[in-house]
């Protein structure tokens, strides 16, 4: 018995033995995992940090509190930041990944920071697979010899990367702002150039326009001249003819007296010749001589009436043409009869008689009033005389006087609101700084007057005759006084109207004028 319980202490002793020996075996090596372990957590320990789990500050000025986080950037903004680094065109596209703070709330409840393989916390990052990796993920990574960075070291290379970019970015912005600064300038420049270019066109064209009016006008002055000598051609020639019709006249009456005296039977048998004829004649003749001469006579009577009738009727005709002309002329006269407008004188200052040929000033008041002709000038030659009836001191500054034409479209203007624009006159000026009257020609032409001084002798009196010279074929006008020829003005507008502004004083004789 002692012997097999001795033989079974020893096996039991031999299994207490193998099991201590795997037992330290398994000590050893589970000493040896955990130094691995320890080894590889004190390199996990040299990489990670820490996550904070309260709101972090913003990443660009360091001062206040995060509000946003760029999924895209991976950095942390404050609302300010956030704009100023957002406005950017290219980083527009980040709003859409933008999450309000604080992050970390907002990745566990959609567990971004978790491991999809291990379920742990992604910690840290790879460079060669471009990902975020997990401590498990680490010792695939690291057996591959794989870079690997920690999430903070790996934020700071790419905001230093954002930086470059931004920097860039604002570099461009900057070039592009003086670019297009550059071209606004050229953009200016050029729209000044292009104003101008334009003003010069529309001068060169008024200037053109100018040229082509003025050579329209002598082309009809031209066609004008062209007529008139025509005319004067055919009227020479239809008197010529008339002349020619006379002479015919003449020569048929002469015809007519030879047919009657063919028609004779004595005559008739002469031309036929006969010397028994002849004879008996020459008998006849002889034997009565008187009988043939009165017969002669009766003929030669009845020719000279007949002739004396038609030169009656020629002059009866002579005479109808002068009185027809003369017609004419009555006719013309009355027609370049010109008359003052009662209806028209400005501000009823004027009042008219003499069956509106005499026009004077009334009134008291220390203004003038203007009195407008009623024909129309377009075409020939034209005077109108005017009789100065009276005529205050000439020393006085009031003694003024308007004398001259007006355009016709501008006539209405001129009564209603005073007007000038069209007018081409002579006129009686007072000179303050000097003390006396001077005489010019004036004309006013696109709201522009242009005017020239007469000698200081040319100053209208009393029994003064002025007149005014229209030529509207060649568009001039000229002006005198008493036997003066004055200059005037040309290139005139085609249809004109007269006119006379009177200046009156106050406590003398007025104005008055007369057309003759």
């Amino acid at each position: 018995m002692d012997n097999s319980k001795k033989h079974q202490q020893k096996k039991r002793s031999k299994h207490k033995q193998k099991d201590y020996k795997k037992n330290k075996d398994k000590q050893k090596n589970k000493n040896k995992n955990n130094s691995k372990k320890e080894k590889k957590t004190t390199e996990l320990s040299q990489i990670t940090e820490p996550v904070e789990k309260q709101i972090p500050k913003c990443e660009k000025c360091n001062k206040k509190q995060s509000q946003f986080y760029c999924s895209m950037c991976q950095v942390y903004y404050c609302a300010k930041c956030e704009e100023e680094i957002h406005k950017i065109s290219a980083l527009k596209k980040h709003k859409k990944h933008l999450y309000k703070a604080p992050y970390n709330e907002l990745v566990k409840k959609n567990n971004f920071n978790r491991c999809r393989k291990h379920n742990k916390e992604l910690s840290l990052y790879c460079i060669d697979e471009n990902k975020l990796i997990c401590s498990e993920c680490y010792s695939n990574c690291k057996l591959n010899n794989h870079e690997i960075l920690g999430l903070n070291d790996f934020s700071n290379e790419i905001y230093e990367i954002i930086k470059m970019i931004f920097n860039k970015m604002q570099n461009e912005e900057n070039q592009n702002k003086e670019t297009i600064e550059k071209s606004l300038e050229n953009q200016n420049k050029l729209k000044e150039k292009i104003k101008n270019i334009c003003k010069k066109i529309e001068n060169d064209s008024d200037l053109l326009i100018q040229k082509i009016q003025d050579s329209k006008i002598n082309h009809l002055n031209l066609f004008k001249k062209i007529e008139i000598i025509i005319n004067n051609k055919i009227e020479t020639i239809l008197e010529d003819t008339e002349k020619k019709q006379k002479k015919i006249l003449k020569k048929k009456i002469k015809i007519n007296t030879i047919k009657k005296f063919k028609k004779d039977k004595n005559h008739i048998e002469l031309i036929q010749g006969g010397k028994e004829i002849i004879k008996t004649e020459i008998k006849s003749e002889k034997n009565g001589k008187k009988g043939k001469t009165k017969e002669k006579k009766s003929r030669k009577g009845e020719l000279e009436e007949k002739e004396k009738e038609k030169e009656k009727e020629n002059e009866k005709e002579k005479e109808n043409e002068k009185e027809k002309e003369k017609e004419k002329e009555k006719k013309r006269k009355s027609e370049n009869k010109e008359e003052f407008d009662s209806g028209m004188n400005y501000g009823n200052r004027i009042k008219l008689k003499n069956e509106n040929k005499t026009a004077w000033n009334p009134s008291d008041d220390n203004l003038y009033g203007t009195i407008f002709g009623k024909k129309i000038y377009s075409s020939g030659k034209h005077e109108i005389k005017i009789k100065i009836d009276q005529f205050p001191n000439p020393k006085n500054k009031s003694n003024l006087i308007h004398l001259g034409i007006i355009k016709t479209e501008n006539r209405e203007n001129f009564i209603k609101y005073g007007n000038y624009q069209g007018t081409y006159c002579f006129r009686t000026i007072w000179i303050d700084h000097q003390k006396k009257l001077q005489s010019r020609k004036r004309k006013n032409e696109n709201g522009k007057w242009t005017e020239k001084i007469y000698p200081k002798k040319l100053i209208l009196k009393k029994n003064d005759i002025f007149t005014i010279f229209l030529d509207m074929d060649q568009k001039k006008i000229s002006f005198k006084i008493n036997e003066k020829n004055l200059e005037g003005w040309e290139n005139l507008p085609q249809k004109v109207n007269f006119f006379a502004g009177l200046w009156y004083q106050n406590g003398e004789e007025k104005n008055q004028i007369t057309i003759i």
